[in-house]
């Protein structure tokens, strides 16, 4: 072949080469095949202003490819490739914290549902407790069985036990007195309500409002033990913090258990001013009783919310339980704390003022809690010795009373009410003819339970 043929084929591809387009970069196809899938889909929801930006770094790779400006156009298309991988990366990040915010508002609405429940839960259930508390005493309950003629120590037995449960008929009254705290008048009161023979000695009356918790002058002449009258340290009709006024049907019911009391005070009275042979009132006696037990229940149960379980009482109990030196008790009127020696003659111990101080400071934190001083002695009292042991149960009830002038000054609230009673030697708790009779003589600090227990 001549070198001349050979030189116009040269020429010829030449010029054929320079005709041929430029070939399309790779990673163009690469940016096509990323745009197109779930993950570009998914930039373009969540991370927007970065997806954009991809797409114009892809826009300008494409404007470099037409200007035939191959390795733009492959650094253009890298970098677009790089900003859908960011835009995707951004993507998984708004839609976690979409994901997240979601979670939280479903978590604050199952919190709140669930809220709603337990309180419907605990409301039900105080209402399930109080029903089934209502079926087991309605089915408890019995008539009471006419106990039949006796013989002498059988009745002998009968009458100590009726005044037993007199004076506990008296003390639950007085509990509801406190936490119903209605205005009586003073024809409430029965006429000429001295202790009598039959009678624990400086007992109250039955029925009648504890000493000092009506305003002086309320009542007759002679109607109440002497040295009874309202001290600085209780206020006069006052209810306990936060008591609901009584409503008329809780008042009728409390007026009915004091009128049984009343009647059944007569009954023994007449046992002990005649020469013949009465049967004891024993059954009366614990109508009586059951009376006032009623009336203190349904004062409580009027005054317990049945959306929250009740429970002050256990916390009350568990607090002087913890310090140790109290040993309290619960019964039937609230949480009980015995104290003995608190006397020196007629006058408080010093000993004595610092328990109780100590206690007043109980009684301080518990406002809702009304007070019963329940004075007990070892032996029958006559009535002139009556007034020095209702001065003694008022001086109980002033140390457990506000400091003086607390009140006056603004810093205390109303005084929670605090009652004295006499009870007598009609509940000993070892035998009076004993060796240790002087137990008997003791102070009952009650604080009435103001919810069902």
């Amino acid at each position: 072949m001549s070198a001349r043929r050979l030189a116009t084929m040269a020429v010829t591809g030449a010029l054929l080469g320079a005709c041929a387009p430029i070939p399309r970069p790779a990673v163009l196809d690469e940016l096509e095949h990323v745009r197109a899938g779930a993950v570009a889909a998914e930039s373009k929801r969540y991370a927007p202003g970065a997806f954009a930006r991809a797409e114009k770094l892809r826009g300008e790779a494409l404007a470099a490819l037409d200007k035939k400006d191959r390795s733009g156009a492959q650094i253009l298309g890298e970098h677009s490739i790089a900003a859908h991988a960011y835009a995707h990366a951004l993507s998984r990040v708004a839609r976690a914290e979409a994901a997240e915010a979601e979670a939280k508002a479903q978590s604050s609405t199952g919190e709140a549902s669930l809220a709603g429940l337990e309180a419907e839960q605990a409301r039900v259930a105080a209402e399930v407790d109080a029903l089934d508390m209502r079926i087991k005493v309605a089915r408890d309950a019995q008539p009471v069985v006419p106990s039949g003629k006796a013989d002498a120590d059988r009745e002998k037995a009968r009458l100590a036990a009726a005044r037993s449960l007199a004076l506990q008929a008296r003390l639950l009254c007085g509990a509801a007195r406190l936490l119903i705290a209605p205005a009586e008048p003073a024809s409430a009161q029965p006429a000429g309500a001295q202790p009598t023979a039959a009678q624990p000695t400086g007992a109250q009356p039955a029925g009648a409002q504890p000493a000092g918790a009506q305003p002086a002058g309320a009542q007759p002449a002679g109607a109440q033990p002497a040295g009874a009258q309202p001290t600085t340290a209780q206020p006069t009709a006052a209810q306990p913090a936060g008591a609901q006024p009584a409503s008329a049907d809780l008042v009728a019911q409390l007026d009915a258990a004091t009128a049984a009391i009343r009647k059944l005070d007569a009954e023994i009275a007449e046992i002990g001013g005649s020469a013949r042979a009465i049967p004891a009132p024993i059954d009366q006696a614990s109508r009586a009783r059951a009376g006032c037990l009623a009336a203190l229940t349904a004062a409580r149960r009027a005054a317990t919310p049945v959306t929250r379980a009740p429970g002050a009482g256990d916390a009350l109990l568990a607090e002087l339980s913890a310090a140790g030196t109290w040993s309290p008790v619960r019964d039937d009127r609230g949480i009980v704390v015995t104290l003995r020696g608190l006397f020196a003659g007629n006058a408080l111990t010093k000993a004595g003022e610092a328990r109780l101080r100590d206690l007043a400071r109980v009684a301080a934190a518990h406002p809702s809690f009304p007070v019963a001083v329940v004075v007990h002695t070892d032996r029958d009292i006559s009535s002139r010795e009556e007034p020095a042991w209702s001065a003694r149960a008022d001086a109980v009830v002033r140390a457990l009373g506000p400091a003086p002038g607390a009140s006056a000054a603004g810093t205390s609230p109303a005084a929670q009410p605090i009652a004295p009673f006499i009870a007598g030697s009609a509940a000993p708790v070892v035998d009076p003819g004993g060796s240790e009779r002087a137990r008997n003589a003791r102070v009952e600090v009650v604080f009435v339970t103001p919810e069902t227990l």
